[in-house]
């Protein structure tokens, strides 16, 4: 944007990086050329002057201005003073000719016009990110560090590296790893904001101390999630190959994390809480002190992803193991053996539930089967549907059957609910769906098409949807958006009796992933 916002530059991901300038409000585009054949980063108007602007990216700095309906641009003149760096961040400095852009090799290169006048070594490696400040700058780069400067960029005044030792006293959360890659900057309120590779964004006070604000995962999706079975804390997984305990009470923090050698898509806790159950990637599974989060015992039978992973009740003598490869695996935990394989599914397992004696297994799968096995050895069952309803189960995720039959959308793909839970009463079935929406229904949800509460806050599908062990919270995860959000589930008596429409909030969301 310019500085007045009437302005919006972008840059496409066509092959040619397209960059168009826009008067934003009447969607008018003004002016529009080819950019580069390579990667463009970032592109900055000039708050002096709103008809020119700077891109830079992959062996790329480039000055533009407006003529007529397009924009004519100028490549960066190095001169003598080397070979054109790539670029990965560039900011206008305090006249109308000056520019700023960080390089790949940790240097700041300061332009005027369109010639380059000085380098200055700024970090070890990449400098990802730099802002302009009334006097001075402050840039952050791949070696964890952020650095105020002087306004000329003669003199660096400060650096504060990201560390855990960093963190003020009272700070909520932990540190992935010290001297994460800093990936933004911006300022607010006198404080430099930061954000980070690792998910985190941190408020860097000048005069030192460092808060952690928000944490959340990295790249990949999130699709495991289980909450503890007395406590209220949760535990997630995600593709980014770490696995983390929050705390859903007031503080709302990672209370652990460690890192995983895989990505992993499913957890669960065992029903004491003292073990916790991981399903990763690449076929392996392993079991962890719930506190600690060191490995108690691991195994690998399979080659394709754990898809889900279930303690039985009770003792949680058994351990159910769901593949994409079409089986799940009975383990007995205490013996550490496989027991038994069920067979007979002809996709990949979404969803496992047991029943309250841990004797019987409900499967979904891809292709919409809804499957019963004996548990430990995996004999296949046949189930009656009303038979179905009549058996007490330990808990239901299923999004199959004839008990939640209303939970699909008229027009519907096998793919479009990814997650459901009923509360501990069997009275309020939540699901998760590829549109973004957490909905409530009445259970048994049956017939076509049931009555539902919806809910917005995720940007993408929900994968996954859990309820404390007491049903005052709803915990919720999304794939690509990689948060994790809470909602307080308000129980009927507890607020006046008025009906409600379908988008009207019984559940309130509070995000607490990045």
């Amino acid at each position: 944007f310019l500085a007045d916002g009437k302005r919006l530059a972008s840059v496409g991901i066509d092959d040619n990086h397209t960059v168009v300038l826009w008067d934003w409000k009447k969607g008018e585009k003004l002016s529009a050329v080819r950019g580069s054949k390579d990667k463009i980063f970032v592109v900055k108007i000039n708050p002096y002057m709103p008809d020119k602007l700077i891109t830079v990216g992959i062996k790329h700095m480039k000055f533009w201005r407006r003529a007529g309906g397009g924009l004519i641009g100028r490549k960066g003149c190095i001169g003598a003073l080397g070979r054109t760096d790539t670029m990965m961040c560039a900011v206008y400095g305090w006249t109308e000719e000056m520019a700023f852009s960080g390089t790949s090799t940790g240097d700041v290169c300061i332009w005027r016009d369109v010639f380059l006048i000085k380098t200055v070594k700024a970090h070890d490696g990449p400098v990802f990110s730099m802002h302009a400040l009334e006097k001075g700058f402050v840039t952050g780069g791949k070696d964890g560090v952020v650095a105020l400067w002087d306004d000329t960029f003669e003199r660096c005044l400060k650096t504060y590296a990201i560390k855990r030792a960093a963190l003020a006293p009272g700070s909520k959360g932990l540190l992935l790893e010290d001297n994460p890659s800093i990936r933004a900057i911006s300022l607010g309120h006198g404080h430099i904001l930061v954000g980070t590779k690792n998910g985190e964004i941190l408020e860097v006070d000048k005069s030192g101390p460092i808060t952690l604000l928000v944490q959340g995962h990295m790249e990949g999706e999130v699709w495991g999630l289980a909450t503890h079975p007395h406590l209220p804390i949760c535990a997630t997984v995600s593709d980014d190959k770490t696995l983390r305990i929050w705390d859903l009470s007031p503080s709302h923090c990672m209370l652990a994390v460690r890192k995983l050698k895989k990505g992993g898509r499913c957890c669960c806790f065992s029903p004491d809480g003292k073990a916790l159950a991981v399903g990763l990637n690449d076929g392996s599974f392993l079991i962890v002190n719930a506190d600690t989060l060191e490995d108690l015992v691991s195994f690998q039978h399979r080659k394709d992803v754990i898809s889900e992973i279930r303690f039985s009740p009770g003792a949680g003598k058994y351990l159910a193991v769901a593949s994409c490869d079409n089986f799940v695996d009975i383990y007995n935990v205490m013996s550490s053996k496989r027991v038994g394989i069920c067979k007979g599914a002809s996709s990949y397992i979404t969803h496992m539930d047991w029943d309250v004696r841990g004797k019987l297994l409900q499967v979904n799968t891809g292709a919409k089967e809804q499957l019963f096995f004996e548990a430990p050895r995996g004999k296949k069952q046949t189930i009656p549907s009303l038979e179905v309803e009549k058996i007490g189960w330990a808990s239901w995720t299923s999004v199959l059957g004839s008990c939640c039959e209303g939970i699909w959308p008229i027009i519907g793909e096998v793919t479009d609910v990814t997650a459901s839970c009923l509360t501990s009463d069997s009275k309020v079935l939540a699901t998760g769906d590829d549109f973004g929406f957490v909905k409530l229904f009445r259970y048994p949800a049956k017939g076509k098409f049931g009555k539902f509460k919806r809910y917005v806050a995720h940007s993408t599908h929900v994968t996954n949807v859990r309820w404390t062990y007491d049903d005052s919270l709803l915990v919720t995860v999304g794939g690509a958006d990689t948060s994790l959000m809470l909602w307080t589930y308000e129980m009927e008596g507890h607020r006046d009796s008025r009906q409600c429409d379908s988008e009207e909030s019984d559940l309130d969301s509070e995000e607490d992933g990045g």
